[in-house]
């Protein structure tokens, strides 16, 4: 279901879409391996928070809620620098979302059977 959406996009949803498609693709690559390590007593990566949540959940809904994270910063930051779009993030058990002015513009879930994230638009 993955495609590539930067080429496409006006250059404000480039930059907030491209990142989260590149958050993906470094959370699919290194997910885990920072899980296992936030998961473990002597690990280096991770904060409390992380290491709390990578303890007591398993590691696909772990990924979500680090994607998650993700593009609520990019959401708010893009907020910040701008008021003509509204970008939003949220997020439920089986998926995370990302709307522009109310409108989604990409679902992200994550495929038991290839252990990855993966989103449409």
């Amino acid at each position: 279901m993955e495609t590539t959406t930067k080429a496409t996009l006006p250059t404000g949803q480039k930059y907030v879409l491209g990142n989260i498609e590149d958050s993906i693709r470094f959370w699919n690559k290194n997910g885990k391996k920072v899980y296992d390590d936030n998961r473990s007593e002597d690990g280096k990566l991770g904060n409390k928070e992380t290491k709390g949540y990578a303890r007591k959940t398993e590691f696909d809904d772990w990924m979500l809620e680090m994607i998650s994270i993700d593009c609520r910063t990019f959401c708010e930051g893009a907020n910040k620098l701008q008021n003509e779009l509204k970008y939003e993030s949220g997020r439920v058990r089986s998926h995370v979302w990302v709307h522009v002015n109310d409108d989604r513009k990409m679902m992200i879930y994550f495929d038991k059977s290839e252990n990855i994230l993966k989103f449409g638009v």
